[in-house]
């Protein structure tokens, strides 16, 4: 039995390699292919990925430039309101005469002025009403 065997695979081995050796290649071709298919798909959704992330950048980046602008802006009035409020007290001390209706008002804003920069919140440092 084993003998017909092999003398079977014996007069056709050539033609059972060439089969196997198609066989073989159309298989590793079908599995190139897929590879290929699915690094695409990764590539394509990473592409995506990184696109998605880099308008998330530039729309924290936009709104980070805003909150630093209304921040600047805020500590300017501040500045602006202390020197406008340093005056006054100076000139408040250089003439007492009309600082007694004035320092009660002052006094408060000062303290408000003082509270705030000590609190490290130049936002907060708002006109008073």
């Amino acid at each position: 039995m084993g003998a017909a065997i092999l003398a079977l695979l014996g007069r056709h081995a050539l033609p059972i390699g060439i089969a196997a050796a198609i066989l073989l290649s159309a298989a590793a071709a079908w599995h190139f292919r897929s590879q290929r298919d699915a690094a695409r798909l990764d590539a394509a959704t990473a592409t995506r990925t990184a696109e998605a992330n880099a308008a998330a950048l530039v729309r924290a980046t936009a709104e980070h430039a805003r909150h630093i602008a209304a921040l600047t802006g805020e500590a300017e009035r501040a500045r602006a309101q202390a020197a406008r409020l340093g005056a006054n007290l100076e000139a408040l001390r250089r003439d007492p005469s009309h600082a007694a209706g004035a320092a009660p008002v002052l006094r408060d804003a000062v303290e408000r002025l003082r509270a705030n920069r000590a609190a490290g919140d130049p936002v907060a440092a708002a006109p008073s009403p």
